[in-house]
């Protein structure tokens, strides 16, 4: 266990930080708490003080199911230039000043698919000169189901939402920080997506699975709700990321862990696409609604979190598993756990908490898939080391060492998809003459030097339709992928005006001739090595030709 996590120095220190940030943002809130109440306040907290209609007090905070409604008396209190300012969530709500109405929200959802409810709006409301009393009418949206009122404060509208914007802005920055995360993770994922090897990182599912998290948890935050002015919108599409986040942690260890062909992850989906079908069928015929199918979404992720032990496990009893990774997800899941419990802490601890919920939570999901993403970093940056080095070894096993072109090897590999792939080409053999002349006379390095000259002729000449093979000493093949005897003729053509260029530059003692002969081979009819025959046997007579000429 000790050399387990001396090797990861660095990951340990990149997860201890954010919580050693998080205790003294908690500490600062305690601080700040414990002077509140120094500074004068500059709204009035409603929350508690309401009478029902029959004259029984109650809490805001907690109302009963069904029609309400609540009064609260204004006497006392400095309403001037101030507004009613308050959270509704599943409510039509009316605000009656002396029982006159000075405001009201009925929602009308604009499609059945976003259900019957908004989720969550902020309501500011002017109150008149000389009011007494405020009343609420509230009016749940689901049937059997209570209103949902939340901090009730008389204040400034403008102070009320920087107080809101200071509350939740930095929560939503973290949010906006996993989405951004997340679509980075996605980019790497395409910049890798046309590989064939089978060692690819899943960038995909870690970048989806952030970009979810940072969905689902804005619709806490209210800053979306406030921009938008849409807040049914922004709860159906964090419906939609609770909907479909359960798939991709499950997909991402089936990766990491090489169980890509695990039976969990059809399962899986096949769960997930029948919940998306059923919720809106169910809620397009307004049988039943977003919200209420969100039990079926909490099913999957509960499934899902089951699964991901299952492999994990499974990885570590079968030692598939890369031990670096191991001991990765292990911070990060201890990350993201402290940030729940700190979350829970300050739930219990602190009233008023100026940072949200589930700051903390958020904070320690986005140090696990940080974390997570530092590990597929270095698994991408070592399969590309590794592809690097075995595309330097398959260049150097096929190609000469001398002239730098195709060698033997490299022609045996092409025989080979010529015949599978039944391509038609022409097969032109070509030969350096005289080169044991220039060896034994001149001396090897002069013929070597003769040879370079000869593949530079060659290559120059066939360079438009044909890749050229040294295949031996003074031994070459042209393979040109078509069956036009015109372009070879005109190439061949372009080979002895070379050639005879060559040597009258450099007027060498022995003359440059290269002796050539081509064959066509045509795929399903001829063989391969019948056309490589003829084609030598041609070269032979050219060779033969040439030398009597010179006689």
């Amino acid at each position: 266990m000790k050399k387990l996590f001396q090797r990861s120095g660095v990951d340990l220190l990149a997860a201890l930080l954010p919580l050693i940030i998080m205790l003294c943002i908690v500490t600062a809130e305690i601080i700040r708490g414990s002077m509140k109440n120094e500074s004068p306040t500059i709204s009035s907290d409603f929350n508690y003080g309401w009478v029902t209609e029959s004259g029984a007090e109650i809490s805001a905070e907690r109302l009963p199911k069904g029609r309400l409604v609540i009064s609260h008396s204004l006497t006392g209190t400095d309403i001037s230039d101030r507004d009613l300012c308050f959270k509704t969530s599943n409510a039509n709500v009316r605000v009656l000043f002396d029982d006159k109405t000075a405001y009201e929200y009925r929602f009308v959802p604009v499609t059945p698919l976003f259900g019957k409810s908004y989720g969550m709006r902020i309501n500011m409301v002017p109150i008149p000169v000389g009011a007494s009393a405020v009343t609420l009418e509230l009016e749940p949206l689901y049937e059997n189901g209570s209103a949902d009122l939340s901090k009730i404060t008389i204040e400034e509208s403008g102070e009320f939402l920087n107080a809101l914007y200071r509350k939740e802005l930095p929560g939503f920055s973290l949010c906006v920080l996993l989405f951004l995360y997340g679509a980075s993770m996605l980019v790497i994922g395409l910049m890798t997506k046309g590989t064939s090897d089978k060692k690819t990182v899943d960038f995909f599912s870690l970048g989806a699975f952030s970009m979810l998290i940072g969905i689902y948890s804005s619709n806490e935050t209210c800053v979306l709700q406030l921009i938008t002015e849409r807040p049914e919108v922004v709860r159906f599409c964090a419906a939609l990321a609770l909907m479909f986040i359960s798939y991709f942690p499950v997909s991402f260890v089936a990766s990491v862990t090489h169980q890509r062909g695990t039976v969990c992850l059809p399962i899986l989906s096949a769960m997930i696409i029948l919940n998306f079908v059923l919720t809106v069928t169910l809620s397009m015929t307004g049988v039943s609604d977003v919200a209420l199918m969100l039990t079926f979404s909490h099913i999957c992720i509960a499934i899902a979190v089951f699964m991901t032990f299952f492999l994990m496990r499974r990885a570590i009893k079968n030692k598939t598993n890369d031990r670096g990774f191991l001991h990765t997800v292990v911070i990060g899941m201890s990350s993201a756990m402290a940030g729940a419990a700190v979350d829970l802490v300050r739930f219990i601890a602190i009233k008023n908490r100026i940072l949200g919920n589930s700051l903390f939570t958020r904070a320690g999901v986005l140090i696990f898939v940080l974390l997570m993403g530092m590990h597929l970093m270095r698994v991408r940056t070592r399969l590309a080391v590794e592809k690097e080095r075995s595309e330097l070894m398959e260049t150097l096993a096929y190609t000469d060492g001398l002239t730098g072109i195709n060698n033997r090897l490299a022609f045996h590999k092409k025989e080979s998809e010529i015949r599978n792939e039944h391509i038609n080409c022409t097969v032109v053999q070509l030969d350096i003459n005289d080169l044991k002349k220039v060896n034994d006379e001149y001396g090897h390095a002069e013929g070597d030097r003769r040879i370079i000259d000869a593949v530079s002729i060659i290559t120059e000449s066939f360079s438009e339709i044909g890749t050229c093979y040294r295949t031996g000493g003074d031994e070459f093949i042209v393979i040109v992928q078509q069956s036009d005897e015109t372009g070879v003729k005109n190439a061949l053509a372009a080979l002895e005006e070379k050639a005879a260029a060559y040597n009258e530059k450099n007027a060498p003692p022995v003359p440059m001739q290269i002796a050539y002969g081509y064959a066509k081979y045509t795929a399903c009819e001829d063989m391969l090595e019948a056309a490589e025959q003829l084609a030598d046997k041609r070269m032979y007579e050219k060779k033969k030709q040439m030398k009597s000429n010179n006689n």
